[in-house]
């Protein structure tokens, strides 16, 4: 009697736990919330309207964050920009909520990609490092065409 207890008692307590199993149905939503390690803000600079034409000043320029799993800008995929009132675009946002967008950079060359993953060709940028790290960005879906620099905040 005693060894069909012992036999017993673990048949129930499997059947009682395979009782709190949860089945998720296929159309439930499942959200990961986005992290990222490190966060480079780049501030607008200056801004001019034609290849050709000349740099005017942004004073308290709006502000494009780059979001990286390190402290390296190698490491970045991702990006937000809250006020797009001077580049006068708008972006595919991979999380709608947070604003959050994909960034491909390449060397010295960004781009944001579209609603297939591929980069789009009326948006580019480029960084340089030296003398000091900025950001240049070309929107050429508007007409003239718009250039903004900008300085990494430290």
């Amino acid at each position: 009697m005693k060894s069909f207890f012992f036999f017993l008692c673990p048949i129930v307590t499997l059947l009682l736990l395979q009782s709190c199993d949860k089945n998720d149905k296929d159309d439930d939503l499942q959200v990961d919330p986005f992290t990222y390690g490190a966060k480079f803000d780049w501030r607008e600079d200056s801004i001019k309207t034609q290849q050709e034409g000349a740099w005017t000043k942004i004073s308290n320029g709006n502000v494009f964050s780059w979001l990286a799993k390190d402290n390296t800008l190698q490491s970045t995929g991702f990006a937000a920009y809250g006020l797009r009132t001077n580049i006068k675009t708008d972006f595919v946002y991979t999380i709608r909520k947070d604003s959050v967008f994909a960034i491909k950079l390449t060397a010295d060359s960004i781009y944001f990609l579209d609603g297939n993953g591929k980069p789009r060709t009326d948006l580019k940028g480029k960084i340089t490092y030296s003398p000091d790290t900025s950001l240049v960005v070309l929107n050429t879906a508007v007409s003239p065409a718009i250039t903004i620099k900008y300085k990494l905040e430290k």
